[in-house]
C-alpha cells in the first residue's frame, strides 16, 4: 500500500511540484521542533496537510480563469492554500495570519521556496480587499467565517471551506447568513479513511 507521500507524487505527476512540496514539509517538520505549527507529522503532515489540501481545492478552482485571488483565513502552517499554490502557480493568492511567528515561518517558505504570495499579519476584520475564492481550515465554524469575511465579499465571491460531518451542523446554525447565498456540500470521494466535505457558497 502507497504512503501519502507516494500518493502525492502520483497526484501531482510533475517532480518538480513534488520536490517543492517535499522541501515545504521539511521546513514544516524542522520548524515544528520549536513552535507550535501543526500536530501533523510524518505520512499525516503528508495526508492531512497536503494531499487533503489539493484534492480539495482543485476541482473547483481549476476551471476557473487563471490570475484569480485566493485568501487563506488563518493559514497556521499553510493549510489548504501552500500546496494548492505550489500545484497551481497561477492563482494570486493572500493568506491572513494573527500570530507573528507563523508569518515568519510563512515569509521564510516564500523565500526558500520562491514562492509568490502575500502574508497579512493582521486579524480579517482590518483587511479592505475583496476576493474571487475565499477558504479556511480548521478556524472556525461556517457562520463565525460568514461574519469575520463579510465586507471582503464581492457578488463573484465564492466560498470554499473544508469541513467534517458536522458541516450539516454548521450549515443549520448559520442559516440566517446563508440566506441571500446558494450553497451546496459536495462529499470528497478519495482513499482517506475519513469523510472530507466542501462546502461552496456563492451569492444569489
Amino acid at each position: 500500500m502507497l504512503d501519502f507521500k507516494e500518493k502525492t507524487r502520483q497526484l501531482v505527476n510533475n517532480e518538480q511540484i513534488f520536490w517543492k512540496l517535499e522541501q515545504y514539509v521539511n521546513l514544516i517538520e524542522e520548524k515544528n521542533k520549536v513552535m507550535n505549527l501543526t500536530g501533523f507529522s510524518e505520512d499525516q503532515l503528508w495526508k492531512e496537510g497536503i494531499y487533503e489540501s489539493i484534492i480539495c481545492l482543485q476541482p473547483i478552482i481549476k476551471n476557473n480563469k487563471n490570475s484569480q485571488s485566493l485568501l487563506d483565513v488563518g493559514a497556521g502552517a499553510g493549510f489548504p492554500s501552500i500546496p494548492f499554490l505550489i500545484f497551481n502557480t497561477s492563482i494570486k493568492l493572500t493568506i491572513i495570519e494573527k500570530l507573528k511567528k507563523r508569518c515568519n515561518f510563512l515569509e521564510l517558505v516564500k523565500e526558500k521556496l520562491n514562492l509568490d504570495f502575500e502574508i497579512i499579519n493582521d486579524s480579517v476584520s482590518n483587511l479592505d480587499k475583496n476576493f474571487d475564492f475565499i477558504t479556511a481550515r480548521a478556524v472556525g465554524s461556517i457562520n463565525f467565517l460568514f461574519k469575520i469575511t463579510k465586507k471582503l465579499q464581492k457578488p463573484t465571491t465564492s466560498f470554499i471551506y473544508i469541513k467534517g460531518p458536522k458541516v450539516f451542523e454548521e450549515i443549520l446554525e448559520a442559516k440566517n447568513a446563508l440566506i441571500k447565498f446558494d450553497y451546496k456540500v459536495e462529499k470528497i470521494n478519495s482513499d482517506m479513511d475519513k469523510q472530507i466535505f466542501i462546502f461552496r457558497a456563492q451569492k444569489k
